[in-house]
Protein backbone atom coordinates (compact mmCIF):
# COMPACT_ATOMS: atom_id res chain seq x y z
CA UNK A 1 0.00 0.00 0.00
CA UNK A 2 2.92 2.56 1.08
CA UNK A 3 4.93 1.88 -1.89
CA UNK A 4 1.93 2.13 -4.43
CA UNK A 5 1.23 5.39 -2.75
CA UNK A 6 4.66 6.30 -2.65
CA UNK A 7 5.44 6.27 -6.26
CA UNK A 8 2.08 7.98 -7.44
CA UNK A 9 3.36 10.60 -5.30
CA UNK A 10 7.23 10.80 -5.99
CA UNK A 11 6.55 10.62 -9.98
CA UNK A 12 5.53 14.18 -9.60
CA UNK A 13 7.74 15.19 -6.74
CA UNK A 14 9.80 17.24 -8.79
CA UNK A 15 7.89 17.92 -11.23
CA UNK A 16 5.35 20.27 -9.91
CA UNK A 17 7.76 22.86 -8.08
CA UNK A 18 9.39 23.09 -11.54
CA UNK A 19 5.93 23.58 -13.08
CA UNK A 20 4.78 25.83 -11.00
CA UNK A 21 8.20 27.98 -11.79
CA UNK A 22 7.65 27.39 -15.04
CA UNK A 23 4.73 28.95 -15.08
CA UNK A 24 5.01 32.40 -12.11
CA UNK A 25 9.00 32.28 -13.22
CA UNK A 26 9.40 33.56 -9.66
CA UNK A 27 10.70 31.80 -6.31
CA UNK A 28 8.62 33.55 -3.87
CA UNK A 29 5.49 33.53 -5.83
CA UNK A 30 6.23 29.68 -6.34
CA UNK A 31 6.62 29.73 -2.54
CA UNK A 32 3.19 31.52 -1.58
CA UNK A 33 1.43 29.48 -3.91
CA UNK A 34 2.68 26.20 -2.10
CA UNK A 35 1.49 28.69 1.42
CA UNK A 36 -2.10 28.73 -0.25
CA UNK A 37 -2.28 25.08 -0.96
CA UNK A 38 -0.98 24.17 2.51
CA UNK A 39 -3.46 26.58 4.25
CA UNK A 40 -6.02 25.14 2.17
CA UNK A 41 -5.39 21.40 2.73
CA UNK A 42 -4.68 21.82 6.52
CA UNK A 43 -8.30 23.21 6.81
CA UNK A 44 -9.55 19.93 4.90
CA UNK A 45 -7.91 17.76 6.33
CA UNK A 46 -9.82 18.26 9.80
CA UNK A 47 -13.02 16.81 7.42
CA UNK A 48 -11.43 13.38 7.05
CA UNK A 49 -12.65 12.16 10.83
CA UNK A 50 -15.97 12.99 10.15
CA UNK A 51 -15.87 11.42 6.76
CA UNK A 52 -14.97 8.02 8.51
CA UNK A 53 -16.72 8.15 10.82
CA UNK A 54 -19.72 8.35 8.41
CA UNK A 55 -18.50 6.23 5.39
CA UNK A 56 -16.04 4.10 6.89
CA UNK A 57 -11.66 4.20 5.91
CA UNK A 58 -12.77 1.59 3.61
CA UNK A 59 -14.30 4.33 1.19
CA UNK A 60 -12.02 7.40 2.87
CA UNK A 61 -8.90 5.21 1.39
CA UNK A 62 -10.10 5.46 -1.86
CA UNK A 63 -11.58 8.61 -1.95
CA UNK A 64 -7.50 9.84 -1.79
CA UNK A 65 -6.52 7.27 -4.08
CA UNK A 66 -9.37 9.23 -6.57
CA UNK A 67 -7.90 12.58 -5.42
CA UNK A 68 -4.48 11.39 -6.88
CA UNK A 69 -5.96 10.42 -10.06
CA UNK A 70 -8.07 13.70 -10.57
CA UNK A 71 -3.96 15.69 -9.33
CA UNK A 72 -2.70 13.77 -12.64
CA UNK A 73 -5.20 14.34 -14.85
CA UNK A 74 -5.80 18.56 -13.96
CA UNK A 75 -1.74 18.98 -14.29
CA UNK A 76 -1.85 17.50 -17.50
CA UNK A 77 -3.71 20.63 -18.94
CA UNK A 78 -0.50 22.58 -18.15
CA UNK A 79 -2.25 26.42 -16.77
CA UNK A 80 -2.28 28.08 -13.77
CA UNK A 81 -5.60 27.20 -12.62
CA UNK A 82 -5.21 23.81 -12.90
CA UNK A 83 -1.93 23.54 -11.05
CA UNK A 84 -3.88 25.03 -8.17
CA UNK A 85 -6.50 22.39 -8.74
CA UNK A 86 -4.34 19.27 -8.95
CA UNK A 87 -2.15 20.51 -5.89
CA UNK A 88 -5.09 21.20 -3.74
CA UNK A 89 -6.23 17.28 -5.23
CA UNK A 90 -2.79 16.10 -4.03
CA UNK A 91 -3.07 17.55 -0.04
CA UNK A 92 -6.00 16.40 -0.09
CA UNK A 93 -6.18 12.89 -1.28
CA UNK A 94 -2.40 12.22 0.59
CA UNK A 95 -4.11 13.41 4.21
CA UNK A 96 -6.90 10.69 3.09
CA UNK A 97 -4.23 7.95 2.35
CA UNK A 98 -2.13 8.50 5.10
CA UNK A 99 -4.46 8.99 7.98
CA UNK A 100 -6.33 6.07 6.93
CA UNK A 101 -3.04 4.02 6.74
CA UNK A 102 -1.90 5.13 10.09
CA UNK A 103 -5.02 3.75 11.31
CA UNK A 104 -4.99 0.68 9.51
CA UNK A 105 -0.96 -0.34 10.74
CA UNK A 106 -2.50 0.48 14.78
CA UNK A 107 -5.05 -1.84 14.23
CA UNK A 108 -2.36 -4.72 12.87
CA UNK A 109 0.65 -4.03 13.97
CA UNK A 110 1.36 -4.36 17.97
CA UNK A 111 3.30 -1.08 19.34
CA UNK A 112 6.31 -3.30 20.34
CA UNK A 113 7.05 -4.05 16.52
CA UNK A 114 6.88 -0.56 15.61
CA UNK A 115 10.82 -0.32 15.84
CA UNK A 116 10.50 -3.04 13.29
CA UNK A 117 7.65 -1.90 11.30
CA UNK A 118 8.12 1.91 10.72
CA UNK A 119 11.51 1.50 9.03
CA UNK A 120 10.33 -1.54 7.01
CA UNK A 121 7.37 0.62 5.66
CA UNK A 122 10.10 3.39 4.57
CA UNK A 123 12.36 0.97 2.89
CA UNK A 124 8.68 -0.55 0.27
CA UNK A 125 8.96 3.10 -0.55
CA UNK A 126 12.96 3.67 -1.24
CA UNK A 127 12.46 2.55 -4.65
CA UNK A 128 9.69 4.99 -5.56
CA UNK A 129 11.29 8.03 -3.86
CA UNK A 130 14.68 7.02 -5.45
CA UNK A 131 13.49 6.64 -9.21
CA UNK A 132 9.99 8.66 -8.91
CA UNK A 133 11.53 12.30 -9.08
CA UNK A 134 14.75 11.46 -11.76
CA UNK A 135 11.77 9.58 -13.93
CA UNK A 136 8.98 11.81 -13.80
CA UNK A 137 11.56 14.92 -15.19
CA UNK A 138 13.03 12.44 -17.77
CA UNK A 139 9.28 11.41 -18.71
CA UNK A 140 8.41 15.37 -19.18
CA UNK A 141 11.28 16.17 -21.15
CA UNK A 142 12.07 13.27 -23.01
CA UNK A 143 8.34 11.81 -23.93
CA UNK A 144 6.45 14.95 -22.71
CA UNK A 145 4.42 16.08 -19.79
CA UNK A 146 1.60 14.21 -20.46
CA UNK A 147 3.80 10.90 -19.78
CA UNK A 148 4.45 11.60 -16.57
CA UNK A 149 1.30 12.62 -15.42
CA UNK A 150 -0.01 9.52 -16.83
CA UNK A 151 3.02 7.18 -15.01
CA UNK A 152 1.64 8.62 -12.08
CA UNK A 153 -2.23 8.26 -12.70
CA UNK A 154 -1.30 4.56 -13.26
CA UNK A 155 0.23 3.90 -9.66
CA UNK A 156 -2.79 5.92 -8.44
CA UNK A 157 -5.72 3.31 -10.36
CA UNK A 158 -3.04 0.18 -9.03
CA UNK A 159 -3.34 1.57 -5.46
CA UNK A 160 -6.76 1.40 -5.71
CA UNK A 161 -7.28 -1.80 -7.14
CA UNK A 162 -4.44 -3.62 -4.47
CA UNK A 163 -6.76 -1.57 -1.61
CA UNK A 164 -9.57 -3.72 -3.15
CA UNK A 165 -7.79 -6.99 -2.94
CA UNK A 166 -6.58 -6.77 0.48
CA UNK A 167 -10.02 -6.32 2.04
CA UNK A 168 -8.97 -4.51 4.85
CA UNK A 169 -11.54 -4.25 7.59
CA UNK A 170 -12.08 -1.65 10.17
CA UNK A 171 -10.99 -2.32 14.22
CA UNK A 172 -14.06 -1.88 15.97
CA UNK A 173 -12.30 0.42 18.45
CA UNK A 174 -12.00 2.82 15.89
CA UNK A 175 -14.70 2.10 13.37
CA UNK A 176 -17.52 4.29 12.45
CA UNK A 177 -19.06 5.09 15.60
CA UNK A 178 -23.09 5.88 16.99
CA UNK A 179 -21.92 8.81 18.81
CA UNK A 180 -22.08 12.01 17.12
CA UNK A 181 -18.80 12.54 15.80
CA UNK A 182 -15.90 14.30 17.73
CA UNK A 183 -15.83 18.67 17.21
CA UNK A 184 -11.89 19.19 15.86
CA UNK A 185 -11.28 22.06 17.91
CA UNK A 186 -12.14 19.83 21.32
CA UNK A 187 -9.64 16.92 19.44
CA UNK A 188 -7.24 19.77 19.00
CA UNK A 189 -7.16 20.56 22.72
CA UNK A 190 -7.23 17.11 23.93
CA UNK A 191 -4.17 16.71 21.64
CA UNK A 192 -2.66 19.65 23.23
CA UNK A 193 -2.96 18.55 26.95
CA UNK A 194 -0.79 14.94 25.95
CA UNK A 195 3.08 16.29 26.31
CA UNK A 196 4.32 13.47 24.44
CA UNK A 197 1.94 13.66 21.38
CA UNK A 198 2.86 17.46 21.87
CA UNK A 199 6.47 16.39 21.22
CA UNK A 200 5.61 13.89 18.99
CA UNK A 201 3.76 16.45 16.82
CA UNK A 202 6.85 18.63 17.02
CA UNK A 203 9.24 16.31 15.50
CA UNK A 204 7.46 14.97 12.56
CA UNK A 205 6.61 19.35 12.18
CA UNK A 206 10.42 19.69 11.72
CA UNK A 207 11.02 16.27 9.94
CA UNK A 208 8.90 17.34 7.40
CA UNK A 209 9.86 21.42 7.02
CA UNK A 210 13.31 19.66 6.48
CA UNK A 211 11.69 17.35 3.75
CA UNK A 212 9.58 20.39 2.35
CA UNK A 213 12.72 22.18 1.07
CA UNK A 214 14.61 19.48 0.17
CA UNK A 215 12.02 18.40 -2.15
CA UNK A 216 10.72 21.82 -3.34
CA UNK A 217 13.83 24.02 -3.09
CA UNK A 218 16.74 22.31 -4.16
CA UNK A 219 15.92 21.78 -7.54
CA UNK A 220 14.74 25.25 -7.75
CA UNK A 221 18.25 26.48 -6.11
CA UNK A 222 19.91 23.86 -9.07
CA UNK A 223 17.76 25.16 -12.23
CA UNK A 224 18.29 29.44 -10.70
CA UNK A 225 22.00 28.49 -10.69
CA UNK A 226 21.38 27.78 -14.78
CA UNK A 227 22.49 24.00 -13.97
CA UNK A 228 19.96 21.21 -15.73
CA UNK A 229 16.98 20.54 -14.03
CA UNK A 230 17.95 16.63 -14.59
CA UNK A 231 20.60 17.41 -11.96
CA UNK A 232 17.96 18.69 -9.39
CA UNK A 233 16.08 15.54 -10.13
CA UNK A 234 18.87 13.33 -9.35
CA UNK A 235 20.00 15.31 -6.49
CA UNK A 236 16.44 14.31 -4.96
CA UNK A 237 16.51 10.68 -5.73
CA UNK A 238 20.17 10.31 -4.71
CA UNK A 239 18.56 12.13 -1.05
CA UNK A 240 15.49 9.86 -1.49
CA UNK A 241 17.56 6.77 -1.91
CA UNK A 242 18.96 7.02 1.88
CA UNK A 243 15.61 5.59 2.60
CA UNK A 244 17.19 2.08 1.19
CA UNK A 245 19.22 2.38 4.83
CA UNK A 246 15.80 2.27 6.90
CA UNK A 247 16.24 -0.97 8.29
CA UNK A 248 19.71 0.10 9.70
CA UNK A 249 18.17 2.87 11.36
CA UNK A 250 15.56 0.39 12.99
CA UNK A 251 18.63 -1.58 14.40
CA UNK A 252 20.28 1.59 15.52
CA UNK A 253 16.98 2.55 17.08
CA UNK A 254 16.45 -1.07 18.57
CA UNK A 255 20.48 -0.69 19.87
CA UNK A 256 21.01 2.73 20.75
CA UNK A 257 17.56 4.07 21.83
CA UNK A 258 14.68 6.15 19.53
CA UNK A 259 15.42 9.21 21.54
CA UNK A 260 19.15 8.86 20.94
CA UNK A 261 18.50 8.05 17.28
CA UNK A 262 16.03 11.07 16.63
CA UNK A 263 18.53 13.36 17.91
CA UNK A 264 21.24 12.85 16.15
CA UNK A 265 18.97 12.47 12.89
CA UNK A 266 18.17 16.17 13.77
CA UNK A 267 21.63 16.63 14.29
CA UNK A 268 23.29 15.60 10.57
CA UNK A 269 20.24 17.04 8.78
CA UNK A 270 20.55 19.90 10.61
CA UNK A 271 24.55 20.36 9.78
CA UNK A 272 24.05 19.53 6.41
CA UNK A 273 21.55 22.08 6.00
CA UNK A 274 23.73 25.01 7.07
CA UNK A 275 26.61 23.33 5.18
CA UNK A 276 24.69 24.22 2.06
CA UNK A 277 23.82 27.69 2.85
CA UNK A 278 27.35 28.11 3.68
CA UNK A 279 28.43 26.71 0.03
CA UNK A 280 25.99 27.79 -1.89
CA UNK A 281 28.21 30.01 -4.38
CA UNK A 282 29.35 26.28 -5.45
CA UNK A 283 26.08 24.59 -6.31
CA UNK A 284 26.79 21.06 -7.03
CA UNK A 285 28.94 21.11 -3.44
CA UNK A 286 26.07 22.68 -2.02
CA UNK A 287 23.62 20.20 -3.28
CA UNK A 288 25.86 17.09 -2.94
CA UNK A 289 26.37 18.51 0.90
CA UNK A 290 21.98 18.87 0.99
CA UNK A 291 21.73 15.05 0.16
CA UNK A 292 24.25 13.87 2.95
CA UNK A 293 21.53 15.33 5.07
CA UNK A 294 19.12 12.82 4.32
CA UNK A 295 20.88 10.31 5.38
CA UNK A 296 19.64 11.81 8.76
CA UNK A 297 16.16 12.65 7.74
CA UNK A 298 15.00 8.85 6.81
CA UNK A 299 16.92 8.04 10.18
CA UNK A 300 13.48 10.47 11.44
CA UNK A 301 11.52 9.13 8.67
CA UNK A 302 12.04 5.61 10.12
CA UNK A 303 11.76 6.15 14.06
CA UNK A 304 10.13 9.56 13.97
CA UNK A 305 6.51 8.45 13.73
CA UNK A 306 7.11 5.91 16.93
CA UNK A 307 6.90 8.18 19.49
CA UNK A 308 3.45 9.21 18.55
CA UNK A 309 1.94 5.83 17.98
CA UNK A 310 3.43 4.56 20.89
CA UNK A 311 1.57 7.52 22.86
CA UNK A 312 -2.05 7.64 21.33
CA UNK A 313 -5.22 5.63 22.74
CA UNK A 314 -6.41 3.50 20.91
CA UNK A 315 -10.06 4.96 21.83
CA UNK A 316 -9.65 8.35 19.97
CA UNK A 317 -7.03 7.36 17.44
CA UNK A 318 -9.13 9.31 14.38
CA UNK A 319 -9.30 12.23 16.19
CA UNK A 320 -5.93 11.91 17.23
CA UNK A 321 -4.48 10.78 13.75
CA UNK A 322 -5.59 13.81 12.05
CA UNK A 323 -4.47 16.41 14.52
CA UNK A 324 -0.81 14.44 14.18
CA UNK A 325 -1.02 14.23 10.44
CA UNK A 326 -1.49 18.28 10.67
CA UNK A 327 2.21 18.56 11.21
CA UNK A 328 2.56 17.90 7.57
CA UNK A 329 0.32 20.84 6.35
CA UNK A 330 1.22 23.05 9.00
CA UNK A 331 5.01 22.34 7.97
CA UNK A 332 4.08 23.24 4.62
CA UNK A 333 1.95 26.34 5.70
CA UNK A 334 4.47 27.99 8.11
CA UNK A 335 7.59 27.30 6.03
CA UNK A 336 5.92 28.44 2.69
CA UNK A 337 4.80 31.62 5.09
CA UNK A 338 8.25 32.53 6.41
CA UNK A 339 10.33 31.52 3.44
CA UNK A 340 7.95 34.11 1.01
CA UNK A 341 9.09 36.93 2.96
CA UNK A 342 12.51 35.74 3.20
CA UNK A 343 13.11 35.24 -0.58
CA UNK A 344 11.39 39.03 -0.26
CA UNK A 345 14.59 39.99 1.46
CA UNK A 346 17.47 37.51 0.72
CA UNK A 347 18.50 35.28 -2.22
CA UNK A 348 17.19 31.36 -2.39
CA UNK A 349 20.00 29.61 -0.78
CA UNK A 350 18.26 31.08 3.05
CA UNK A 351 16.13 28.71 2.47
CA UNK A 352 18.44 26.05 3.95
CA UNK A 353 19.68 28.13 6.64
CA UNK A 354 15.74 28.24 7.98
CA UNK A 355 15.78 23.90 7.35
CA UNK A 356 18.62 23.80 9.90
CA UNK A 357 17.61 26.42 12.31
CA UNK A 358 14.30 24.11 12.32
CA UNK A 359 16.21 21.03 12.87
CA UNK A 360 18.92 21.40 15.45
CA UNK A 361 16.09 23.35 17.20
CA UNK A 362 14.34 19.84 17.06
CA UNK A 363 17.93 17.80 18.06
CA UNK A 364 17.71 19.88 21.56
CA UNK A 365 13.71 19.89 22.28
CA UNK A 366 13.77 15.71 21.32
CA UNK A 367 16.38 15.48 24.22
CA UNK A 368 12.98 15.69 26.07
CA UNK A 369 11.89 11.81 24.75
CA UNK A 370 11.80 9.40 27.72
CA UNK A 371 14.36 7.20 27.65
CA UNK A 372 11.99 4.22 27.42
CA UNK A 373 10.78 5.42 24.16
Amino acid sequence: MFGLESMARASLATVIPLQAFAILRDAREVSTLFLVVAGAGLAASFAIPLLIRHIGRRWVYPLGGTCLLLCAAALATGTLESLVIGMLARVFGTACLNITFSLYIMDYIHKRDLVRSEPRKFLFSAGAWTAGPSLGIFLQTQLGAWSAYAFSGLFALLLLINFWRMRLRDDPAVARATKPPANPVASIGRFARQPRLRLAWAIAFARTCWWGIFLNYLPLFIVSAGLDSQIGALMVSCGNAMLFLTPLWGRVGARLGVRTSIVGGFAVAGGAAILCWLTASWPLLAGILMVLGALGATCLDALGTIPFLRAVHPFERPEMVTVFRTNQDTADFVSNAALSIFLSFFALPIVFLAAAAVTLSLAVVSRHLPRSM
